[in-house]
């Protein structure tokens, strides 16, 4: 490896980078703008980042990375964070386990296919981007969802047609959630047919 690609190794051990953008290597390093990119794409060749999209790598010598990790990342600089049937099976609220990571995000919404997995972010309006906590795995942390807003996230995107979502299937009579909690937050939906159903449930 040359010097610069050197650097940058050594700048993500000693600053913990699991997932990082090309901005957070400018901020700590003095590079010129191609000095880092090349030096990137050289890492990325052996195998040691991955470009997971324009400006948003991995480390891929982290030791455990969680794929829920790059969920703050991929549409930065708008929030988003690990909701729907993603934050209902890491709640054990559904058995299933999704093979694509789902998330929400005030930006538009976007389907990425990356080395470390398949990501679909939806969008929800800026006024609902809350109800989520930092998950700390590891060494690594994410954004993930309380169940009972994953719940309404899902059930919300569920009522837009064009969103393509839908329930899950509800394996016992009831769903593993705070109901007092659940009505609470329905109420900050503002949307009156999500609040019918959930006084269905």
């Amino acid at each position: 490896m040359n010097r610069s690609s050197i650097d940058i190794v050594r700048i993500i051990r000693n600053n913990n980078l699991r997932v990082f953008t090309t901005s957070d290597i400018r901020t700590l390093t003095n590079m010129t703008q191609t000095a880092m990119t090349t030096a990137l794409n050289r890492l990325a060749q052996k195998e040691i980042v991955l470009r997971l999209k324009k400006g948003v790598w991995s480390n891929k010598i982290a030791d455990h990375l969680n794929p829920y990790e790059a969920m703050g990342y991929l549409r930065a600089p708008w929030p988003s964070y690990v909701s729907l049937y993603s934050a209902l099976a890491d709640h054990g609220v559904i058995e299933e386990i999704p093979h694509i990571l789902y998330g929400v995000t005030s930006a538009r919404r976007q389907h990425l296919q990356t080395p470390i997995g398949r990501f679909h972010i939806h969008h929800i309006p800026a006024h609902l981007m809350w109800g989520y906590e930092i998950k700390k795995t590891g060494n690594g942390q994410y954004p993930l969802a309380e169940p009972e807003k994953a719940f309404l996230d899902l059930m919300y995107l569920s009522l837009i047609p064009r969103s393509g979502l839908s329930m899950p299937v509800k394996r016992s009579r009831r769903w593993a959630l705070d109901k007092k909690k659940l009505q609470k937050y329905a109420k900050r939906f503002h949307f009156p047919v999500l609040l019918q159903q959930i006084q269905k449930i």
